[in-house]
């Protein structure tokens, strides 16, 4: 299992340009073999910055992900914005515990 965590921090007032892309780049992204968990929000405390967490079944599916066409297209479309920081890193990870509910 790949576990992909971080963060994309935009110019102020951006976030709120950016919440449809987002919601169409996880749906591409959900459909792809071998993504588990894909999900992009924007933070509530600070609303211009983007979390970023993704599981993936295999380093191969993960590879495979950033050569999709609809990644490529996400990060053109990310061009249109201002990007203050960004940092984005994987970790191999297996199932520790459930910490809550089921």
């Amino acid at each position: 299992m790949i576990l992909v965590m971080g963060h994309i921090k935009l110019a102020a007032g951006e976030g709120a340009k950016i919440a449809d892309i987002l919601i169409a780049h996880m749906a591409a992204c959900a459909a792809e073999d071998g993504c588990e968990f894909y999900n992009l929000a924007l933070d509530l405390v600070d609303p211009d910055l983007i979390r970023i967490s993704e599981r993936w079944a295999s380093p191969e599916a993960l590879a495979a992900h950033g050569q999709a066409d609809h990644q490529k297209a996400f990060g053109r479309a990310l061009g249109g914005f201002t990007i203050e920081q960004v940092s984005v890193k994987a970790y191999d990870g297996s199932f520790w515990r459930t910490l809550m509910g089921e």
